[in-house]
């Protein structure tokens, strides 16, 4: 918040996962097995088992804030949750506009 990238109006939101492992006995024995879960990645072409890494940024790449969210769950809901997590960041910042993929 000590920068002036911080007031930024304009927000890039995107996700990317977190691949936590590869083989089934690696899946069975993670203790990440409540929260990790099984995705696919249509940029990468590929099946994976972890986690995906919701980030919200400024164009210059500033983070504003993040979540990390089991595959299953549609980007749009964690997006939807993130913002109203901290109804602030929004409340600060009129006329604010998101860009994101057609994903979200």
């Amino acid at each position: 918040a000590d920068t002036d990238l911080w007031t930024d109006a304009t927000w890039v939101v995107d996700s990317t996962p977190v691949e936590c492992g590869r083989s089934r006995p690696t899946v069975k024995r993670s203790d990440l097995a409540g929260w990790a879960g099984y995705g696919y990645c249509a940029s990468h072409s590929r099946f994976f088992w972890g986690l995906r890494l919701h980030l919200i940024c400024t164009p210059a790449g500033l983070p504003i804030t993040w979540a990390l969210a089991t595959p299953k769950v549609d980007e749009r809901q964690v997006l939807m949750a993130v913002l109203e997590h901290d109804p602030d960041l929004i409340a600060e910042r009129p006329g604010l506009l998101i860009v994101a993929d057609k994903g979200y």
